[in-house]
C-alpha cells in the first residue's frame, strides 16, 4: 500500500523538515520518484524543502525531471533560484576535482552515518528504524550509488527550472534575481557551448521575458464530437514572499539591457565555436588534398 511507503509515513509532522530531508538524502532512488512526485504536490511542504531537493534530484536525471518541475512550480522561487545559481557555478568548474571529492566522501562516510543515527534517536514521534531502511535497499549511513549525469543534461534541467521560477518572483526589483541567474548561467554555458541543446534552452529562457504574452484563446465548441483531453499547464504557486509593490520604472529597461548583453555572449560563443570548426575542417581538407596530389 502507498501509505506503507517510508517516504509517506515519515512526512511532517512525523518528522521535522530537516530530518525529512536527511531521510530523502539517504533513501531517494529512481524507484521512489513517483511517490515523491505525489508528495511534492503539497505546496506548504515543497515551499519548505524544495530548495534543498534540487541537488538530490540532479543525479537521478532524466527520471527526476518531473520532480524538478514540481519544485520549480511550487517551491519558494527565491530560495530555489539561489540554489540553482550555486549548482550552475559548480557545474562551470567542471569535474577536475571529481576524484578528490569521491575520496573525501569515503572519508566522511562514517561521520555521516553517525549524524543519521543521531537524527533517528532524536525523533521520538516516529519509528525511524524502519524509515532509514527503505525496503531493505538502502541502509542507514550509506548513500545510494548513482550513475554520473552528463553536464549538458544537468544544465538544461536547471535552466528549464529558471524559466518557470523567474516569472513567479513578485518583487519591485526582479532584475536583481535575473542578474544573479545570468552571471551563474554564462560560465556554465561557456563549457557547453558546443551542445545545441544548451543554446536552445537558453533561447527559451530569454523568450519568457520578451514582449507581451498572448492571451489564451477562449474555448470553442466543436460541431463534431471528438474526444479530446485538456492540455492545460500545471498551475504554479504564488511567491510566498511576494509583495504588492508596483514594478520600479527603470526595471523594464534594466532587464532588457541584461538580456541583450546575455544574448550577445551567446551569439559570440556560437560564432567562435563554428569558426573554429570550419578552420579545422578546412585544414584537414587542405592536408588531404596535398596528399592526393603527391600520390599522383
Amino acid at each position: 500500500m502507498a501509505d506503507e511507503n517510508p517516504l509517506i509515513k515519515a512526512l511532517p509532522p512525523a518528522l521535522d523538515y530537516i530530518s525529512y530531508l536527511t531521510l530523502l538524502e539517504y533513501n531517494l532512488t529512481a524507484e521512489q520518484l513517483p511517490v515523491l512526485h505525489g508528495i511534492l504536490q503539497d505546496t506548504i511542504l515543497t515551499a519548505n524543502i524544495g530548495w534543498d531537493l534540487v541537488h538530490l534530484l540532479l543525479p537521478l536525471l532524466p527520471e527526476s525531471q518531473t520532480c524538478l518541475q514540481d519544485v520549480a512550480r511550487l517551491g519558494n522561487p527565491r530560495e530555489v533560484v539561489l540554489k540553482i545559481t550555486e549548482l550552475l557555478e559548480g557545474l562551470a568548474i567542471g569535474d577536475e576535482d571529481g576524484e578528490d571529492q569521491e575520496e573525501q566522501e569515503e572519508v566522511t562516510e562514517q561521520s555521516d552515518a553517525q549524524k543519521v543515527e543521531t537524527t533517528a534517536e532524536e525523533s521520538t514521534t516516529f519509528e525511524t528504524q524502519n524509515v532509514f531502511n527503505v525496503e531493505g535497499q538502502v541502509k542507514a549511513g550509506k548513500k545510494p550509488k548513482l550513475p554520473k549525469v552528463p553536464p549538458i543534461l544537468q544544465f538544461t534541467a536547471l535552466v528549464e527550472m529558471l524559466t518557470l521560477l523567474h516569472p513567479r518572483i513578485n518583487t519591485k526589483h526582479p532584475s536583481r534575481f535575473l542578474s544573479t541567474s545570468l552571471q551563474a548561467v554564462l560560465p556554465a554555458y561557456a563549457t557547453l557551448v558546443r551542445h545545441a541543446e544548451a543554446t536552445e534552452t537558453l533561447l527559451t529562457f530569454v523568450k519568457t521575458f520578451a514582449g507581451s504574452k498572448r492571451p489564451k484563446l477562449p474555448p470553442r465548441k466543436s460541431s463534431t464530437q471528438v474526444p479530446t483531453q485538456p492540455q492545460s499547464a500545471p498551475a504554479s504557486a504564488p511567491d510566498p514572499e511576494g509583495s504588492d509593490e508596483t514594478l520600479a520604472p527603470e526595471e523594464t529597461a534594466l532587464q532588457k539591457k541584461l538580456l541583450q548583453s546575455f544574448l550577445t555572449f551567446v551569439v559570440e560563443g556560437n560564432v567562435m565555436v563554428n569558426s573554429a570548426s570550419r578552420t579545422v575542417a578546412s585544414r584537414e581538407e587542405h592536408t588531404w588534398s596535398e596528399k592526393d596530389v603527391q600520390s599522383l
